[in-house]
């Protein structure tokens, strides 16, 4: 069965709430970004970073696929 991304999309965003995660949008100051640009890991997005600075540590999330 194939899936659209729309879809998975729709699942992971429900495994996340499901989870406790909450969807932010910010404003953020221009040296923040470049912070968060500098710190990123691959395959990390800009809020997985944020989370992993502010934290410490990211709490495990939920598979994407």
């Amino acid at each position: 069965m194939t899936t659209t991304n729309a879809e998975r999309l729709r699942t992971y965003k429900a495994k996340m709430k499901e989870a406790g995660f909450k969807r932010l949008s910010i404003y953020v100051h221009p040296d923040l970004v470049a912070l968060i640009r500098q710190e990123k890991k691959p395959c990390e997005c800009g809020g997985r970073t944020l989370e992993r600075l502010l934290l410490g540590a990211a709490l495990k999330r939920p598979k994407h696929r």
